[in-house]
């Protein structure tokens, strides 16, 4: 790939970058609508409802791995244009559910096509930007990509969900254009030979599953705010859907200048990068917790956002010092895959610590969010420093 990345479009690289902006934020895009959803069907608990945000991420671990295999058998680009068509058709269906059931399964197949999508984006990256310090740079933009992703959706969201929720789901529809980047830029990717048919792979550091359940409870932590945020408002008068939307969407700045400016935050802060992001994340949640206006809650937001934007990519780049590069693609799909299990256990991860009858449920689950912050930043940075600090080889 290095050899001949001059020969690719320009438009390559933007084309990657588009899937980016779809996949981590997409299943909580709607989570504006949160309230009008349990609104709509008033049979159902809060818990049960944030399953229409959650269920996706379950659905993408079992996907995410299974994509990840078939690329041995399959072109990736063939690939990413079925799961992002399943984005494209169960995305916006489920707008049109006449039951909280149907509204399930859309969400079900919706997350089968985020699946295939969510581990193919970040390895693509590894495909062609073989160079640590591009790859760096490239993974940092991608991470500004996703939190361009959720400050588009999350406003365009907000607004339509205060017409309808139903119509909320029409953001799905930007995948659109991402199927047409990747149809004319993206070139096709076949399976590559295998050299020796009978050597036997190495085995995969146990490593990889630690560094799997820090990512788990990062975006647990992270993706707190978008289970929470909406019926938080509703429950203390503090906005509506609109305004809940507005601050989902005004956070993303700071995350987005955050993921442009990773590489060189990393250069600095070297190892110290989570526990320093993961702080800042507590904090936030802590002035949300405290909040009786909007203001305040605008202003934990964008702490929430900063802290985000440069806590999610660098777990990606543990990878290089865990596995040799033959084995990326795979410990990827592990890493990206439990990754979205912290969207699906993030309510219920809270749910230990408070039940939905206490009055205060809300504000103590942020509390929680924000301890739990500070403890995963300072497990990753003691698990850093059980790594090499070089990248491994395929002769490791």
């Amino acid at each position: 790939m290095e050899e001949n990345s001059q020969k690719y479009s320009k438009m390559l690289i933007p084309s990657i970058l588009s899937i980016s902006i779809l996949t981590i934020m997409a299943p909580t895009a709607v989570s504006p609508a949160m309230a009008a959803i349990k609104e709509a069907f008033p049979d159902i608990s809060e818990t049960t409802a944030k399953l229409v945000l959650t269920l996706p991420t379950l659905v993408m671990i079992p996907v995410g791995l299974t994509s990840a295999k078939m690329t041995a058998k399959i072109d990736k680009k063939k690939l990413l244009l079925t799961g992002m068509s399943l984005f494209l058709v169960f995305g916006v269906l489920g707008g049109f559910a006449t039951s909280f059931s149907k509204l399930l399964l859309m969400r079900v197949l919706f997350g089968i096509g985020l699946g295939i999508m969510t581990p193919l984006s970040t390895s693509l990256i590894f495909d062609f930007a073989p160079e640590p310090e591009r790859r760096s740079k490239l993974l940092g933009i991608q991470g500004a990509s996703n939190q361009t992703g959720g400050l588009i959706f999350m406003s365009l969201s907000g607004y339509l969900a205060a017409m309808s929720w139903r119509y909320s789901f029409y953001v799905y529809a930007f995948v659109i254009l991402s199927i047409v980047l990747t149809i004319l830029f993206l070139p096709k990717m076949p399976p590559k030979p295998v050299k020796n048919v009978n050597a036997k792979p190495k085995k995969m550091s146990k490593k990889v599953i630690i560094l799997a359940f820090f990512a788990c409870m990062v975006f647990a932590c992270y993706f707190i705010i978008n289970t929470d945020l909406a019926i938080f408002m509703a429950k203390d008068n503090l906005g509506d859907a609109e305004k809940c939307g507005y601050a989902l969407s005004i956070m993303r700045i700071p995350a987005i200048l955050a993921g442009i400016m990773l590489a060189k935050i990393m250069k600095r802060l070297k190892d110290f990068t989570m526990p320093v992001s993961m702080a800042i994340m507590a904090l936030g949640y802590l002035m949300i917790a405290f909040a009786h206006s909007f203001a305040m809650v605008m202003a934990g937001c964008l702490v929430v956002g900063l802290g985000g934007g440069f806590a999610l990519p660098p777990i990606s780049l543990y990878l290089p010092r865990i596995v040799t590069p033959r084995q990326r693609t795979f410990a990827i799909a592990v890493i990206m895959s439990v990754a979205q299990l912290g969207q699906f256990i993030s309510p219920l991860y809270t749910s230990l610590f408070v039940s939905d009858d206490n009055p205060e449920a809300t504000r103590i689950r942020f509390i929680v969010a924000a301890i739990t912050s500070v403890v995963m930043g300072i497990a990753v940075w003691l698990f850093s420093n059980t790594l090499p600090k070089k990248p491994l080889t395929d002769e490791e």
